[in-house]
């Protein structure tokens, strides 16, 4: 069975490395545009293995379009490619056209659903292996696997999970598409929802719009590779590295800083206080910890609204 492999990212070398060990007859590799070619490249995968490879700017063009239906390919496997192939395209592969979706369907339909798991406190998040059709992750499913999350998983935890996992559902789904022995599944679209891109900014917490689990879980969802949540002291931005629930009623001020401690920094959010295990400022990669003392405050709509009017005041 012909393969032509899309991709980009950690998930996609994976596969795409089990896919070659197993000497998958991988016809043609596809990288996106703007791949470095460094150590977890898809387009270095395919140097090392001896794979045919493109990285085209527009997957759509007629010539791309040409070029691949030259290689008579049965199989398309989209795994973490980030551009939308138009129907032509998806069409030319003689079985069908395969995507890796990290996040449960019909429910988690569109971007970042990994991130919007934790942002919503999920106990569970589910790997999906679709039918590509014309839709946003519309497709029927192949296969899907569901994992627990527990309350302090971060973002990086369910990437190594779907990583490893993602690499080996795909090897059950080749031999079914093989063997002729698939399913597809229609999905439930009494059931469906749309998840948006999400944007650096998306991540700024003031302290008395958020509770502690919300501060929590964004933390978590937005932690290291990715941007970070993220506040101010004294307006200097401060990246959100990690944090922690407390079990005990601490309450207090939004935003304050009531205890420094082996934990971290004890800060109060709209209902109550949790623990800033680490947070560093932007400017200059010190620890928060360092810097701050017991009963400074970190941003708030108030605290804005105060310094607003002292202003206006002055004037």
């Amino acid at each position: 069975m012909k393969i032509v492999f899309w991709g980009k990212g950690l998930r996609s070398y994976y596969c795409l490395e089990k896919l070659a060990e197993l000497k998958c007859d991988i016809v043609l590799v596809v990288g996106q545009d703007n791949d470095k070619r460094d150590k977890y490249s898809v387009l270095s995968l395919a140097d090392k293995y001896n794979l045919k490879s493109i990285n085209p700017a527009n997957p759509n063009d007629v010539e791309i379009e040409n070029l691949l239906k030259s290689f008579k390919a049965d199989l398309f496997i989209l795994g973490g490619y980030g551009k939308i192939l138009k129907q032509n395209v998806i069409d030319i592969p003689k079985i069908m056209c395969i995507n890796l979706h990290s996040g449960k369907l019909p429910q988690y339909r569109g971007s970042s659903p990994l991130n919007w798991a934790l942002i919503n406190e999920e106990p569970t998040f589910t790997l999906s292996i679709i039918k590509v059709d014309a839709g946003v992750d519309t497709g029927d499913i192949v296969i899907e696997r569901t994992f627990g999350i527990s309350i302090n998983d971060t973002i990086q935890d369910l990437h190594n999970t779907a990583n490893e996992q993602f690499s080996l559902m795909l090897l059950e789904v080749v031999k079914q598409i093989e063997d002729n022995s698939y399913a597809l599944t229609p999905q439930d679209n009494s059931q469906k929802s749309y998840y948006p891109l999400r944007f650096p900014d998306d991540g700024f917490i003031l302290w008395d719009m958020f509770t502690s689990r919300q501060v929590h879980n964004y933390i978590r969802a937005l932690t290291e590779p990715y941007p970070c949540a993220f506040t101010y002291f004294e307006g200097r931005r401060v990246n959100l590295l990690s944090s922690e629930l407390y079990d005990n009623p601490h309450f207090g001020e939004p935003g304050r800083i009531y205890l420094k401690s082996k934990r971290g920094l004890l800060v109060c959010a709209k209902d109550r206080c949790l623990w800033i295990k680490d947070a560093i400022l932007l400017d200059t990669g010190e620890r928060l910890f360092d810097v701050v003392r017991r009963y400074d405050k970190l941003s708030t709509v108030r605290e804005a609204l105060v310094i607003n009017q002292n202003f206006v005041n002055t004037k």
